[in-house]
């Protein structure tokens, strides 16, 4: 299954993507078994200076700022964008 972040926004409005399939990377699919997308974390309010992600998991995309990240789905993004 394939997963895409892509962070924007913070101070110098810089894009940063990050992309990562789970065939090769059981650290990956252990994460995803964490997450559950069916209930998305609550839309952001834009803030100055600070992160939004866009996180697909296979045909599922959310939105979440950077202090919705929290647990399982703050790791995914942190180790897909590394």
């Amino acid at each position: 299954m394939k997963v895409i972040v892509v962070r924007s926004g913070g101070f110098a409005g810089l894009e940063r993507r990050g992309e990562a399939d789970t065939a090769g990377d059981p650290v990956l699919r252990d994460l995803i078994g964490q997450i559950d997308l069916t209930v998305p974390p609550r839309r952001p309010v834009p803030a100055p200076d600070r992160f939004v992600y866009e996180i697909t998991i296979g045909d599922t995309t959310v939105e979440a700022g950077e202090s919705q990240l929290t647990g399982p789905l703050r790791a995914l993004v942190h180790h897909v964008l590394r």
